[in-house]
């Protein structure tokens, strides 16, 4: 598992063939998605996730922006 940032973003990649990567990227996808990231993956564009898939192997995290 692999975790890298571009700006404010969180990149998480994984490798679906090992069971441990994916094992503590479905624990990171979790962890953030709990404080209110936003998970999103790459298609053609940026496509919202709402569960996690191992298949997926990258997955972008954007938080939500508060104010008024």
């Amino acid at each position: 598992m692999n975790v890298s940032k571009e700006g404010a973003k969180i990149i998480l990649t994984w490798r679906k063939d090992d069971a441990d990567d994916v094992a503590k990227a479905r624990d990171f996808f979790r962890n953030l998605t709990k404080q209110g990231w936003l998970a999103t993956r790459r298609s053609g564009g940026l496509q919202r996730i709402l569960d996690f898939k191992a298949e997926y192997e990258e997955l972008i995290f954007i938080p939500f922006v508060e104010g008024g």
